[in-house]
Parts: C-alpha cells; sequence; structure tokens
C-alpha cells in the first residue's frame, strides 16, 4: 500500500511539474507590464529596460492593458493614442524632461479609457489633449502648451465617478483656445495653473458635475472660468482668479436651474467683473438662483475688478 502511495504521488508531482512549465510563461508573460521607451534606443527592441523601444507609438502599439510605459528624457516627435488600461510615465524628479510634441494636425495625445498621462510635457497638436468620450482618464503631473485650439478638450460622459477625468496639479498654458474645456460628464481640477491661453481659462458645457479647488485662472483672454449654469453641479473652493480679459467668473444660463457654488475664492483685477451673470435667453434671466456665494469663513475676496465685483442680470440675447 506504501508503494502504492509513492508512486501516486510521484505521478501528481509530475502533473503539478507540468502544468506549471506550461502555465507558468503565461503568468510572467502577463505580468511583465512595464514597457520602456528611450528615443535614442538602436539596435533590437522589444520594450524592456535593456532593450527600449525608440518611439512612444512603438510602444502603445505592442502595449497591453495595464501596461506601464516609461519613457526617457527627450522630446518626442509624434501625435499619440493611448489605448484603453495603459499609463504613461515621464521623469517625476524632472517633469519638463520628456516632451512629446505633435507633428501633425491632430490631438498630440487621445486617452481612452482608464488610461492615465504622469510627469510629461505636451506641445503643440490640434488639442495638447484629447479625452474620448466616455473615457476615465487621469492626468497628473503634466503640462500643456501652445495648442493650436484648446490645451485640453474633453469629451462627453456620464455624470459618475466610473467616469471621471481628475486633473491634478496640471499646468495648462498658450492654448490659442480655452485652456481646458469640458463637455458634459464628472471633472475633478486640483491644485492647477491655467493661464495665458487665448480665450477662457476654464470652459464648462451644461450639465457638468465639478470639483475644482485650490487652483489658479489667470492671464486668460477670456474670463477665468466660464461656466453654464443649466442642470451643472459645478463646486469650487480656494481657487485665485486674476487678470484674465473679461470676467472672472463668468456664468451663463439658457433657463434651466443649476448650481454654481464660489467658496474662499480670490477675484481680483479681471478686467470686467469678477462675477458676471449672463441670461441667454428670455427664460434664463430667473435662473441665477442656484448661483451660491460663500459667507463667513467661505467669504470671497472682490478686489480692483474694474466694472465691479458680481454683475447684475445682463441681457447675452
Amino acid at each position: 500500500m506504501a508503494f502504492r502511495f509513492s508512486w501516486l504521488n510521484k505521478e501528481v508531482i509530475l502533473g503539478i511539474s507540468l502544468m506549471l512549465l506550461l502555465v507558468l510563461p503565461v503568468f510572467v508573460m502577463g505580468g511583465n507590464r512595464q514597457v520602456y521607451v528611450d528615443k535614442d534606443a538602436n539596435g533590437s527592441q522589444d520594450g524592456s529596460a535593456n532593450h527600449p523601444y525608440s518611439s512612444i507609438g512603438k510602444a502603445l502599439k505592442n502595449a497591453k492593458g495595464g501596461s506601464e510605459i516609461y519613457i526617457s528624457k527627450g522630446t518626442y516627435k509624434e501625435n499619440i493614442t493611448v489605448p484603453k488600461d495603459v499609463k504613461l510615465f515621464g521623469k517625476k524628479k524632472d517633469v519638463g524632461s520628456v516632451i512629446i510634441k505633435g507633428d501633425s494636425d491632430e490631438p498630440t495625445v487621445t486617452m481612452k479609457d482608464d488610461t492615465e498621462l504622469n510627469f510629461l510635457t505636451i506641445e503643440g497638436g490640434r488639442h495638447g489633449i484629447r479625452v474620448m468620450e466616455d473615457a476615465k482618464v487621469k492626468i497628473y503631473k503634466v503640462k500643456v502648451k501652445n495648442s493650436k485650439r484648446d490645451g485640453i478638450h474633453i469629451e462627453s460622459a456620464p455624470t459618475n465617478k466610473k467616469h471621471r477625468a481628475l486633473l491634478d496639479d496640471v499646468e495648462v498654458r498658450g492654448s490659442e483656445r480655452a485652456g481646458i474645456f469640458s463637455e458634459k460628464r464628472d471633472l475633478v481640477i486640483i491644485k492647477s495653473d491655467i493661464h495665458h491661453n487665448g480665450s477662457d481659462g476654464l470652459d464648462l458645457a451644461s450639465g457638468m458635475d465639478a470639483w475644482i479647488e485650490g487652483s489658479q485662472f489667470h492671464d486668460n483672454k477670456g474670463s477665468g472660468i466660464k461656466v453654464v449654469l443649466d442642470n451643472a453641479s459645478v463646486w469650487t473652493k480656494n481657487n485665485s482668479i486674476r487678470n484674465n480679459t473679461r470676467e472672472g467668473v463668468e456664468v451663463n444660463s439658457y433657463g434651466v436651474a443649476g448650481n454654481f457654488g464660489l467658496k474662499k475664492a480670490t477675484l481680483v483685477s479681471n478686467n470686467r467683473y469678477g462675477v458676471a451673470r449672463i441670461a441667454r435667453t428670455s427664460a434664463g434671466t430667473k435662473a441665477f438662483g442656484g448661483i451660491i456665494l460663500g459667507t463667513d469663513t467661505n467669504d470671497n475676496r472682490f478686489e480692483s475688478n474694474r466694472t465691479g465685483a458680481t454683475s447684475p442680470i445682463i441681457r447675452g440675447f
């Protein structure tokens, strides 16, 4: 009987060993999700640390869901689309050292669902970054500059966390149109600097669900922040809105109820009102009860705005 158990044990061990030989490579390959890029790479290129790809496009072409792509310093002249569930990383200690510079009249970077950009500089392009419809994205410590249209152009999505666009510590400057434009979706902007753009700093369409905190909107040729009140739930706290050519904050209404909250904001030296209320239809003249200005400890500071702190309702039709 002992001999029988010994024989069975050997058979089991051999079976397990064979199974591991077949399965283990799958686990190893599936777990190898770090891909490397170096513009100066030559010779054999498989995306490994020792044999990186020479372009981001090559890395993305070979990337699978869950891949993390690490990019060495340099300027990469290419327009790229980041596929679903892929993350891009520049140099954490030198954010300006990895530059993706668009070389055609397309967005420099297009982001699909569950994608991330980290520690990168994005230059040029039709838009610097285009976030596709329904995509959940994260953009962290990224500089976007000199886009031909919007610096960051965000397409529509359901207004829930599953489809959230998170912009954290982002700088957008030198865009020929808005610094950031977003269609209806869930949007969070924190600790960002949006400045010297050719139109509004931040332009939000109707129906937005947004939180904006600790950011700066200054020296834009339109308004610092422009919002459509209709069906909106937009809340802001501790933002600095200065030196914009038009309004500090421009709130537009077409006649549907919505909410816009402004707390602990600094609105200084804007060329028109600190906050302007603009009715775009006759019904819109009655819809401004949803503007909520902070009081007491949440009070806002208005100073040196050329035509006043808060406007009467202005007819824009």
